[in-house]
């Protein structure tokens, strides 16, 4: 059995952005320590940048995508509900946009089950954080963001992985 205890020590060892919020990583650590633990390994025993763009599997339930693009003037907030995101890059830097999934306001569309998410438009009480080689974002489906977003009003070229670790 996985002690949720060095799974948590392990995650704090990783580059986490300040603004993650650690306590309700820490509770999904405990309901599945063995997924955290195993995607912790990947991160960590992994070379991010030779990862093939598209869909890697991880194991345990959890997958990545890779993904490389130019960070946006404009986008939509998105929200999963059976998927939390760590995202990281590993070249570039960009902003995403974080809200209380509450203050989400017009939604485009119907929730999509099959790939696990809402856009919407705009969104109250948001914050910018930015996103580097050296500042992972975790996302709960408490979290309404939007990402991919351009820093300073200027595009750049980015690679994004983007890790999917299903809910507790």
């Amino acid at each position: 059995m996985t002690n949720a205890e060095e799974v948590k020590a392990l995650w704090r060892s990783l580059p986490l952005a300040e603004e993650n919020n650690l306590e309700q990583m820490d509770r999904q650590i405990e309901s599945s320590p063995q997924v955290w633990q195993c995607v912790a390994q990947f991160l960590k025993e992994t070379n991010l940048d030779t990862l093939p763009l598209g869909r890697n599997e991880i194991g345990e339930g959890a997958f990545c995508n890779v993904q490389e693009y130019e960070t946006r003037l404009q986008s939509k907030y998105e929200l999963h509900r059976r998927y939390i995101d760590v995202q990281l890059l590993t070249r570039g830097e960009e902003l995403v946009w974080m809200a209380p999934k509450e203050s989400a306001l017009e939604p485009q569309g119907q929730f999509d089950q099959e790939a696990d998410f809402i856009l919407f438009q705009t969104a109250r009480q948001a914050t910018a954080v930015k996103v580097t080689p050296h500042s992972w974002l975790i996302l709960f489906p408490t979290d309404a963001h939007m990402p991919c977003m351009a820093i300073d009003g200027k595009s750049k070229a980015v690679r994004k992985i983007v890790v999917k670790i299903p809910v507790a």
